[in-house]
């Protein structure tokens, strides 16, 4: 009443009326939407009887500008016969209202609160990323419920990566790795070293991936994208990097790069991730391109022109426990590999690796002259080729399955 009579005095009756017809008209609204929402996520249930369900939270959007292992294994545990809701919470860059089919399988929805109330067990899918809170109790209720929980651990929990992290978020990571009636995967050495320290069950290490059809594509002269049109007509050796642009970006090395190097090009695609990359002026070297966010669609045909791929991070604890997928788009890309020295990167025979700058821009002198190689292009295309995401999806699924997770019926609340 206070709130109405203050309304009145400000703004007059006719604005106390508009706000009262606005929040009734948005519950009508609500109720309808609801009611339309219900009975397509029934329709979808009854379609798919006796798929395992899968729910991914609301953590981060589909359409963000680089394209993740959460969308990758979305996608393909969903091709290995799961029935997957991918959450929004339409933050950004999805604009999603109800269930919109993505693939066979796979649903994106901003329709999390209706997911929950499904009487079915479900196998929640958290990623150590998710730095937002959750109910107190939400992974014991789950299991209460019959539901489970797939927590895939990808990236050191740091703040640079996510800001300042919340005690919860400690808290909750150091209860799911415990908890060996959750299943957990780690997606690099370090950090599965880390899981086994407190378990030895419903566990594996599963590293980052590719889509390999994706990116195994061959450069079109007759389709340069505008962006990078003059510098591939230069005919100057291009020297790519395409990613995040970040706090462990080695920014010194490529300007050490651009300038023992003049005779190359270096072409730089990314997102502006943590505004790091404005303190080193990189638009005052002649050689050095920096554009981008490119779309996951369109990227293979700017990074077709790379006539060597790269991976100039810094060593410490973040890249430490890094697999990049950059890596193994790199490979499917068939263009000679040099990266610092990170432990994933290591594991590779197709990646040369730079023990330090000098030694770095000498790799990529060495990787020039490989371009061309045909055996060298074979042993890529076969590492990117035991990579695919769709292994990985296969790594994890057979994981849910051994953990015996029950399949849908066409019941909801």
């Amino acid at each position: 009443m206070f709130k109405a009579l203050r309304i009145i005095k400000v703004y007059g009756i006719s604005e106390l009326l508009r706000r009262i017809s606005r929040k009734l008209r948005n519950k009508f609204e609500h109720k309808i939407y609801t009611f339309r929402d219900r009975k397509q996520l029934q329709k979808i249930l009854e379609d798919n009887i006796g798929k395992k369900i899968i729910v991914f939270p609301p953590l981060m959007d589909w359409n963000v500008p680089l394209f993740q292992r959460p969308q990758h294994i979305a996608h393909n545990l969903a091709k290995e016969g799961f029935l997957y809701f991918y959450c929004t919470g339409n933050l950004q860059y999805d604009n999603v209202y109800g269930f919109q089919q993505i693939s066979n399988n796979c649903y994106l929805t901003n329709r999390y609160d209706l997911l929950l109330k499904v009487n079915l067990s479900k196998v929640f899918h958290l990623y150590s990323t998710n730095m937002s809170p959750m109910k107190k109790d939400f992974i014991n209720l789950a299991k209460k419920n019959g539901d489970s929980i797939l927590y895939e651990y990808i990236d050191e929990i740091h703040e640079d990566i996510s800001g300042k992290i919340p005690e919860f978020v400690l808290e909750r990571h150091k209860h799911l790795l415990q908890d060996e009636q959750c299943i957990v995967v780690a997606s690099a050495d370090k950090l599965y070293k880390e899981v086994l320290e407190y378990r030895s069950r419903n566990c594996a290490l599963v590293t980052n991936g590719v889509d390999y059809e994706h990116f195994n594509g061959k450069r079109l002269i007759t389709n340069i994208p505008e962006e990078i049109r003059d510098i591939v007509k230069n005919e100057k050796p291009i020297i790519g990097y395409f990613g995040a642009f970040a706090r462990w970006f080695d920014y010194e090395l490529i300007k050490r790069l651009a300038n023992e190097r003049s005779q190359y090009q270096i072409l730089l695609i990314g997102w502006n991730y943590d505004n790091s990359i404005r303190k080193y002026s990189l638009d005052n070297f002649n050689n050095i391109r920096v554009i981008g966010p490119i779309k996951y669609e369109a990227l293979p045909l700017y990074s077709s022109y790379f006539d060597v791929s790269i991976i100039p991070f810094k060593i410490n604890d973040i890249t430490d426990s890094t697999s990049p997928i950059k890596l193994f788009e790199y490979m499917a890309m068939g263009s000679p590999i040099v990266t610092t020295n990170m432990p994933e990167c290591r594991k590779y025979n197709s990646v040369m690796i730079g023990e330090n700058h000098s030694d770095f821009i000498k790799k990529i002198d060495v990787a020039l002259s490989l371009k061309e190689n045909k055996e060298y292009k074979e042993l890529m295309y076969k590492e990117a080729l035991l990579n695919t995401w769709n292994t990985k999806a296969k790594e994890i699924s057979k994981l849910l399955l051994e953990y015996k997770v029950s399949g849908c019926t066409k019941q909801i609340d």
